[in-house]
């Protein structure tokens, strides 16, 4: 409320002196303001309701710390005119009392004042800070859910680094502006009509000399937002553009030492990191401009008071005391107005990490639950595609260009063809990971999207060719897919895969803490911790991308062997760059340009003479084409 209400009236007032067309522009750019600045509110003002009774306590604080700011400079005054006697007509009290006990009872209540203005205002800030951080916290949780919430299509499109820098910093900034900036214009608000209040029953000519800096006061808020405003676009973009470079340089690590690219990636970062010196740099010499104007206004406003309120006092129409009291409330007035100049200043900067926020939160996931969505039930594992269309990019043309397949359940099916066929795409849509444009996945005869897109996904497990561990126990990395599972079943699983003996060789076992990634494995143990997790997961589907990859010809022997056992009586999908692996499926599927080329057994594709007869006599004959 405070924020639009005084960035209406800063905006406005100095616009009357201009020519009418200029006058409509600029009133349509603070129509755009205000509605920024209320759009920005709404969108968060579920994270402020939960904070009522607070917020409201944090209101009556500040009523009560209006009240002591009002009364600080009054001590003083009944000082220099009742007790120093300044002017010998008015240092009489109505009340018959001596000078030193009345010198005793003033100093009592400026001690009184001082000690219950900086009570207040010390729990005021204890309390906003706390409601400040309990409403980063639920900014926080809300916008790390969305993150899961949206798919691979939105984070595909984005830079890491900048998803991670609205989540964290530019929650901060926003934390600025609902609980700080909202408080302080309010706070300011308050002390302004207080002051004013008490400054014109004092001396309404002081009071209008007062006010003369008013209008030079919004114009300097007119003339240096919108330059700040932008400067700190550039600053929060940049930001996020650095803590992209740094979170692909640390994943990529391996790749950057194996190049020798440490310079390249330094010389990277510094670019980034320039620009946003730069920006920050600009931002600051806006700021630091617009504190000496508001030095230079207040300076002379203050000169103003003083030299006609001395005259006054010549004169005896005010008394030394009152002077002095009218020129704290001058300061302490001009303090608000130099608060309130610089939140409308900081609300602009707010705002744009707002905005970023506000991106984050509205953003529609692609692929979501339908009104009629239900949990799927146990699966059996019948998948067929039915004419499907689908394109990560309308601008790159369709990967899938209406595809027909059918898989009977617990059968075990390959996907071969040339690298960009679309074999992991298939994947990718069956566990719905996007969305086909065209056309059904079917999963025992239901459309995919007819059940909930969790339940869909617990009866899928997935082995990737690049697996992904995370910064926790061997064992609490078997049992990510499988939480509360026993250490038996772990280990069980473990032995499967042929990972229970380098498990066990570790300094802790399956207590031992893996590095972030599973740095600290090699890449081979890496994948039989991937294929252990799956094999304790129990889903009636399994996705196997190259599930050999990187294992040496002991190990590969190994899992070959125990992957059958993984596979039997689940519907299994196997990606397999080395035909050899796929000769005993139930079906394998040659893809060629989004649809499928020829499908059926080894021998059968390979005494038919087509592309898959073509692709195995190239590996067999020592060629390996690009799958």
């Amino acid at each position: 409320m405070f924020p639009a209400t005084f960035y209406s009236f800063a905006v406005r007032y100095p616009n009357f002196m201009f020519e009418k067309l200029l006058f409509k522009k600029k009133f349509s750019d603070m129509g755009e303001g205000l509605r920024r600045t209320k759009t920005a509110l709404s969108h968060f003002a579920p994270f402020l309701r939960p904070r009522k009774r607070g917020l409201f306590l944090a209101l009556v604080l500040l009523l009560l710390e209006t009240g002591t700011s009002l009364a600080q400079p009054w001590p003083l005054a009944l000082i220099l005119d009742y007790v120093i006697g300044a002017e010998p007509g008015t240092s009489t009290l109505p009340v018959s009392v001596s000078g030193q006990v009345l010198l005793v009872g003033i100093v009592a209540l400026l001690v009184v004042i001082s000690t219950a203005s900086r009570a207040v205002t010390a729990f005021r800030r204890y309390l906003l800070s706390k409601l400040g951080q309990e409403t980063v916290f639920d900014m926080r949780d809300a916008l790390y859910r969305k993150v899961h919430d949206l798919g691979l299509d939105y984070h595909g499109a984005r830079r890491t680094g900048d998803t991670i820098t609205r989540v964290t910093s530019d929650v901060k900034e926003v934390r600025s502006l609902l609980v700080d900036s909202v408080v302080e214009v309010g706070s300011s608000f308050l002390i302004l009509i207080g002051m004013l209040a008490v400054m014109l029953w004092m001396s309404p000519s002081l009071t209008v000399l007062a006010l003369v800096t008013v209008p030079f006061l919004f114009l300097a808020v007119r003339r240096y937002r919108q330059a700040l405003i932008e400067r700190m676009r550039v600053v929060r973009a940049k930001e996020g553009a650095i803590a992209s470079v740094i979170q692909e340089t640390v994943t990529g690590i391996r790749a950057v030492k194996i190049f020798a690219r440490e310079n390249d990636e330094i010389d990277r970062f510094r670019k980034e990191s320039r620009d946003s010196l730069s920006a920050s740099v600009d931002s600051s010499l806006i700021e630091a401009k617009f504190s000496v104007l508001l030095g230079i206004v207040g300076g002379v406003g203050t000169a103003l008071v003083v030299y006609f309120g001395t005259r006054q006092v010549l004169a005896g129409n005010l008394s030394v005391g009152g002077l002095t009291v009218f020129v704290s409330y001058l300061g302490l007035f001009l303090s608000p107005l130099w608060a309130l100049s610089r939140q409308v200043n900081q609300i602009g900067k707010s705002l744009v990490s707002g905005e970023r926020i506000i991106d984050l939160l509205t953003a529609e996931p692609t692929v979501k639950d339908s009104p009629d969505a239900r949990p799927a039930p146990v699966l059996e594992g019948r998948v067929a595609f039915e004419d499907v269309h689908f394109s990560y990019d309308d601008e790159a043309g369709e990967v899938l260009r209406g595809m027909y397949f059918e898989v009977e359940a617990g059968s075990r099916l390959a996907l071969v063809g040339v690298s960009g066929a679309g074999k992991t795409t298939v994947t990718s849509l069956l566990a719905r990971l996007y969305d086909p444009q065209g056309g059904r996945v079917l999963v025992d005869g239901e459309d995919v999207k007819r059940y909930t897109v969790k339940s869909l996904r617990d009866a899928i497990t997935f082995v990737p060719q690049e697996p992904m561990l995370f910064r926790a126990t061997v064992a609490e990395n078997i049992a990510y897919g499988k939480p509360g599972a026993s250490m038996e079943e772990i280990e069980d699983a473990a032995r499967l895969a042929g990972a229970d003996e380098f498990i066990r060789e570790m300094p802790e076992g399956y207590e031992t803490l893996l590095s972030e990634r599973g740095e600290s494995l090699s890449g081979g143990q890496r994948q039989r911790v991937s294929i252990a997790r799956a094999m304790l997961r129990d889903t009636p589907v399994l996705i196997l991308d190259e599930p050999q990859a990187g294992l040496d010809a002991e190990a590969a022997d190994a899992v070959e062997e125990n992957w059958r056992i993984l596979t039997a009586g689940r519907t299994t999908f196997v990606i397999a760059h080395e035909l050899r692996l796929v000769k005993d499926v139930d079906k394998i599927l040659v893809l060629e340009d989004g649809r499928v080329a020829e499908e059926g057994t080894h021998d059968e594709l390979v005494s038919s003479g087509g592309l898959y007869a073509r692709l195995y006599a190239l590996q067999e004959g020592g060629r390996d084409p690009v799958l």
